[in-house]
């Protein structure tokens, strides 16, 4: 049984926390958050302790492994506690704000030998994983060209307004767009060149459209952006053109995962493991890849393995890719990557 403690108890931590109360082998044991409020109402519906500091649940020896589901700025103070304590942690995306705090928290968790995964949950999301399986194998031919988008409204919903900070996000180039961007390096590893625009509020990239160009002659398009009003549904969608069909997604579809071949199509079920539940509040309704994403983590805890399907290093070039696009945006110009 790993024993959990999460600290954060926003949009995030009750989602999370969600995860757990299904996942095999897991038991949340505590919730820390210094909104009182907000732990009290996950540790009722969980059965969990609440906790009004971080730091007294990292103390608590019960607890095996944290749960970092706190505002970016504040990833790299908690995971560097979190390994001090000897806990093995799972902290959300992006890894960091920048690089030398990303390798800060690497350091830091090498040296103190605990398991450490940054949750960049789209490489477990059921249609991003069949997408990267028919990739993979070849099914649909080579790919030729490949599109992203991730589209929402303004995230005026996280404690203090952090999100719209850039100094404390990064904005959505780092918080939303870095979920497209990682996929990206999953699935192709990193691209030769990359020319990026976009919109800039308050010193922060609001939406960024992104062309990655590959050795193979592979384009890679993606767009992210919460520049939308509040009543814009959440959106994410890719369109891949392969050799011999295509792969689309798109959330606002009634049918939203379709594989065209010639002649027909396809609309197959994915994800139908996942518990079904509907008070995530957030914008995504479902468990989705978050409840893959958790079991994984829990898995490679029980197994005392290191999760490789995302690595701390991994991570971190996931977030010095966006940070080439940023430098491309600033510029105006197309930066050489590899």
């Amino acid at each position: 049984m790993v024993k959990v403690g999460i600290i954060g108890a926003g949009f995030m931590g009750t989602m999370h926390s969600q995860c757990y109360s299904f996942v095999p082998g897991a038991k949340l044991i505590g919730i820390a958050d210094i909104r009182e409020e907000k732990t009290k109402e996950l540790a009722k519906k969980f059965n969990c302790l609440t906790y009004d500091d971080a730091e007294k649940l990292l103390k608590n020896p019960e607890v095996d492994a944290v749960d970092i589901c706190l505002p970016t700025f504040m990833h790299k103070e908690w995971v560097i506690k979190a390994a001090d304590a000897g806990k093995d942690i799972l902290c959300e995306k992006p890894i960091a704000l920048n690089l030398s705090q990303a390798d800060e928290m690497i350091e830091a968790t090498r040296k103190a030998k605990v398991r450490f995964m940054v949750a960049q949950v789209i490489r477990f999301w059921p249609e991003y994983i069949k997408l990267k399986e028919i990739f993979d194998k070849k099914e649909l031919g080579k790919l030729l060209s490949l599109s992203f988008s991730r589209l929402s409204p303004t995230p005026t919903w996280g404690w203090k307004d952090w999100l719209t900070d850039p100094e404390k996000s990064g904005s959505a180039l780092i918080d939303l767009h870095i979920h497209d961007t990682d996929y990206i390096l999953y699935l192709l590893g990193k691209p030769s060149s990359i020319f990026s625009s976009g919109t800039k509020v308050k010193g922060g990239y609001t939406h960024i459209f992104s062309t990655f160009k590959y050795p193979d002659g592979v384009t890679i398009f993606a767009q992210g952006g919460w520049d939308f009003i509040n009543n814009f549904p959440f959106t994410m969608a890719f369109t891949a053109l392969f050799e011999k069909g295509v792969v689309q997604f798109n959330t606002r579809y009634e049918k939203p995962f379709a594989i065209y071949k010639e002649g027909k199509v396809d609309y197959p079920l994915l994800g139908e493991d996942i518990p079904r539940v509907t008070d995530t509040s957030g914008n995504i309704s479902e468990l989705g890849g978050y409840y893959n994403e958790i079991k994984y983590f829990v898995e490679c805890v029980q197994e005392k393995k290191k999760p490789d399907i995302v690595t701390p290093e991994v991570a971190r070039d996931s977030l010095s890719l966006v940070l080439k696009e940023m430098e491309s945006a600033d510029k105006g110009g197309k930066i050489c990557v590899s």
